[in-house]
């Protein structure tokens, strides 16, 4: 009787063990995959910037990323959510579209402010003046924007990224939930790799 339970507890161990294992994998494999998505982004935006520099354009970078912290184009953005904006080239932005840009009100003390364009005033074929509002806001914005102080169209949003950003952001939840699950897989796997290793020279031996 004793045995059995023994048996039945050393199985259960092993199930518990595995089934951990391998969600700490498929965990990491996200995460890997999410950090190599970055690093395109990266990619991408530092080459960008690169041929700006040598070129001398003071364009905005190709692509960019922000989180969003206010409530002013709730529902369609809300807080915590994260975008990632386009820069068009010349002055494609229309009414309707939401960008990312530089604010010049006082208010808004220099941020980076996103919001719907709801008229276009062309200065020139590749500049207009833009006047900008929150989809929850009651006005549009005091001041308009200049086509130069465009960072960007939306493109997507990513709901609730920011509260990842902000998570990760503390080197304790860092650690328990990035790096520990890797070393857990790390240390796993060259278990693995030991007791196959050892099983083998056995086999030979015999």
């Amino acid at each position: 009787m004793v045995k059995n339970m023994i048996i039945e507890q050393d199985s259960l161990f092993s199930k518990f063990k595995y089934l951990s294992y391998f969600i700490a994998r498929a965990f990491i494999i996200a995460i890997i995959s999410l950090l190599c998505l970055f690093g395109v982004f990266l990619l991408v935006y530092f080459g960008d910037l690169f041929i700006n520099v040598k070129s001398g354009n003071k364009n905005s970078p190709l692509f960019n990323g922000y989180v969003i912290v206010s409530p002013s184009m709730v529902p369609t953005i809300n807080i915590n959510d994260a975008i990632v904006v386009k820069r068009e080239k010349d002055d494609q932005y229309s009414i309707g579209d939401i960008i990312s840009f530089f604010s010049t009100e006082y208010s808004a003390n220099g941020m980076v402010i996103t919001h719907r364009i709801i008229e276009k005033n062309n200065r020139s074929s590749i500049r207009s003046l833009y006047t900008t509002k929150g989809d929850n806001n009651n006005i549009p914005d005091k001041q308009g924007v200049y086509t130069d102080d465009i960072y960007g169209k939306v493109l997507f949003v990513i709901p609730k990224l920011g509260y990842v950003q902000s998570f990760l952001v503390k080197p304790i939840n860092l650690i328990c939930f990035i790096i520990l699950p890797v070393l857990i897989v790390i240390v796993y796997d060259f278990m693995r790799v030991g007791i196959l290793f050892k099983k083998n020279k056995d086999w030979d031996y015999n």
